[in-house]
């Protein structure tokens, strides 16, 4: 590891740093119109007036990088050479040792031939494959077997059109018995009878929603249909029949 990686680290400078002896947006009116109020301070202090503006602003990609070049070796002698060109006096360059522990998870065991979280840790559970966690970051661990410094492939999720979860289409009301919704090849017209008492311990069945009444919730089938009923059937419609509702005009022609 080069001698000066902690100075390489954090040479950027802090957001903020170029705005430390400036006020921030609005001060001055708000100081005005406290004056002309009558109870402006009689002094103030720089912390009040231009503090909390900096943050800290680490390069972390050579962290990674050597990381990545020290692969199968002891992690205990990669920590020990971090730690010797990494002072732990200095509160900017001892806050690199809290990303290194973000990339590097020290404790795991291993399940089935898989590595997995010895200890609860955020966003995992202990006991969940490293693959499974953390799925938008470069990340290594510490084998609990060798202690060897190894890298973990996380699990890769294709996400297509085809696999999002198809909204139901809306189902709209036309009487107190019957009811609409637009498909992809037309109309369906749905009819609804109401749901009797206690219809969560009874037998029963809803056409559309393809449950029977005990496996329905009062929150879906309020979202559904907007009521307590339940759909007896439910057909493709054909214009004649279309007409006879108040259906929109488009969905006619």
């Amino acid at each position: 590891m080069r001698a000066d990686m902690g100075k390489v680290l954090v040479e950027r400078p802090r957001p903020g740093s170029r705005d430390g002896s400036r006020p921030h947006k609005g001060y001055q009116k708000a100081v005005h119109r406290a004056m002309g109020q009558g109870g402006g301070p009689v002094r103030e202090g720089m912390t009040q007036r231009c503090g909390g503006t900096r943050h800290f602003n680490e390069h972390l990609a050579p962290l990674r990088r050597f990381l990545q070049t020290n692969v199968g070796r002891p992690w205990d002698k990669i920590y020990s050479e971090i730690c010797q060109y990494v002072d732990r006096g200095n509160v900017v360059q001892k806050h690199i040792l809290t990303h290194l522990f973000d990339y590097v998870v020290t404790k795991t065991i291993v399940i089935d031939s898989v590595p997995c979280l010895g200890q609860r840790m955020w966003p995992g559970e202990f006991g969940q494959p490293l693959r499974d966690v953390r799925p938008y970051r470069e990340h290594w661990y510490v084998c609990p077997v060798s202690g060897l410094l190894k890298k973990f492939k996380h699990q890769k999720y294709n996400y297509t059109r085809s696999q999002a979860v198809k909204k139901e289409p809306k189902v709209h009301r036309l009487t107190e018995t019957m009811a609409y919704r637009e498909v992809a090849d037309g109309v369906e017209l749905i009819r609804l009878a109401p749901l009797p008492e206690n219809w969560t311990v009874k037998k029963g069945f809803d056409v559309l929603l393809k449950r029977s009444w005990s496996g329905l919730s009062k929150e879906l089938v309020h979202q559904t249909y907007g009521r307590w009923v339940y759909a007896v059937a439910v057909w493709r419609a054909s214009k004649r029949e279309l007409k006879q509702y108040p259906v929109p005009f488009e969905l006619i022609r």
